[in-house]
């Protein structure tokens, strides 16, 4: 089990708290606003209210020693440069703090955090590409220009198995896995033998002009 500080009970940082807890992992949440504290404070393993800010705050909440922190205070770009310092200053060194934009985020990153987050921008991308290609029924951005998607299998694969296909070789793209629509069994890494059925989804890897380039699925 790993121990986690989760520093602001918004959307975003309560449902990191919530379901890292549901995980098994022990979760110290700091919030100032107390109705917030009262609304997640059954769902975390500590709850603290206080200015997660103050060194002090933090130290009598037990967040030195954390494996991680999760930096999630909304718009006040000032307040989290403050909480990612105080907590570098606790010694904890991963931390993964949430922008409203890509200029906080510059920012943030100047400081050295080991991610920084930008929920309405990643789930904006991801539904733009769900949107824009019918095919894509899911999207995972990998870095700039690269991709894990989940693919509706193209019509020219059915029937056909993945060594006879030779994705990787031909076409420069990963199949990371397999799943099945009917039975929800994803296969892990797949096996290249197995003939491909209409009712398979895909989930592969590459570079986004390379998976724009897979053969279509005809409607």
């Amino acid at each position: 089990m790993s121990r986690y500080a989760v520093i602001g009970l918004g959307k975003f940082g309560s449902w990191v708290a919530r379901t890292l807890e549901s995980l098994g992992h022990e979760v110290i949440a700091i919030e100032a606003d107390g109705i917030l504290i009262d609304r997640h404070a059954e769902f975390v393993s500590r709850a603290v209210q206080g200015d997660a800010t103050d060194p002090v705050v933090l130290r009598g909440a037990g967040v030195a020693g954390v494996d991680a922190a999760v930096i999630s205070m909304g718009e006040n770009l000032a307040a989290s440069i403050l909480a990612t310092v105080a907590l570098r200053d606790l010694g904890v060194r991963d931390l993964y703090v949430k922008a409203a934009g890509d200029a906080e985020a510059r920012a943030l990153n100047a400081l050295g955090v080991s991610e920084v987050i930008i929920p309405e921008k990643e789930a904006g991308v991801r539904l733009a590409h769900r949107m824009g290609a019918t095919e894509v029924l899911d999207y995972l951005p990998l870095g700039e220009g690269h991709s894990i998607q989940e693919i509706a299998i193209p019509s020219a694969w059915v029937g056909r198995s993945l060594r006879e296909l030779d994705p990787r070789g031909r076409l420069g793209i990963q199949v990371i896995a397999v799943r099945c629509a009917l039975t929800e069994i994803v296969h892990v890494p797949p096996d290249p033998d197995a003939v491909l059925k209409d009712s398979d989804a895909l989930i592969v890897a590459g570079a986004d002009p390379a998976l724009a380039a897979l053969p279509r699925r005809k409607a």
